[in-house]
């Protein structure tokens, strides 16, 4: 099985957080952008995981030894960092994984479950009501990169409307179903008082 290409999404100025970085916030004396390198490489084993890279605005990651893609276009949030994934995915003939940098405690074996589980689908991600997690999924560039442009041709930048452009169309858009003990994997650190709240 090919790996897919994986995005790890550090673009935002963290200002609810200061103005620092969150993928440089500490969690147990390590840094999340490690942490969640890590956990994709254990999520990969016993192949070894080639393509990573930082998404977004990533010059205060410049410490961090991953190449990046800036957002194209920029200034519309990630859908940017995601349209130039996909990108990078398609020239490797491979999928995507898209991830945010701002889980304090990711989960290697749920990676993993993005990884390999479903391979039919065009995008696979959890959701929590009528909301998906666009940056917890798995993308087949040649199918979601036209409802991504059909998406930014019509002023659009939620990453919500691609899964709507796709959903009931001819691609499959899966759920990754989540135990109670997966969600907690997901929960962020968007201000101060998560990181207070993280056990």
């Amino acid at each position: 099985m090919a790996l897919p290409v994986v995005g790890i999404f550090v673009g935002g100025r963290g200002l609810r957080m200061g103005g620092v970085a969150k993928g440089l916030l500490l969690r147990d004396g390590r840094t999340l952008i490690d942490r969640m390198v890590e956990a994709c490489q254990v999520a990969a084993a016993p192949q070894q995981l080639a393509d990573v890279y930082l998404v977004g605005n990533a010059v205060a990651y410049v410490g961090t030894p991953l190449p990046a893609l800036a957002d194209d276009p920029a200034g519309r949030g990630p859908i940017g960092g995601l349209r130039v994934l996909l990108q990078a995915a398609a020239a490797r003939g491979r999928d995507a994984v898209a991830l945010a940098v701002d889980m304090p405690d990711p989960n290697a074996e749920l990676i993993g479950r993005l990884y390999r589980e479903q391979s039919g689908a065009a995008l696979l991600a959890p959701r929590e009501a009528e909301r998906w997690q666009p940056l917890f999924a798995r993308y087949r560039p040649a199918a979601v990169l036209p409802a991504l442009e059909a998406a930014l041709a019509a002023g659009e930048s939620s990453l919500q409307r691609i899964f709507s452009r796709l959903v009931g169309g001819p691609e499959l858009v899966a759920e990754l179903v989540l135990s109670a003990g997966e969600r907690t994997a997901l929960r962020d650190w968007d201000r101060p008082s998560d990181m207070d709240a993280t056990p």
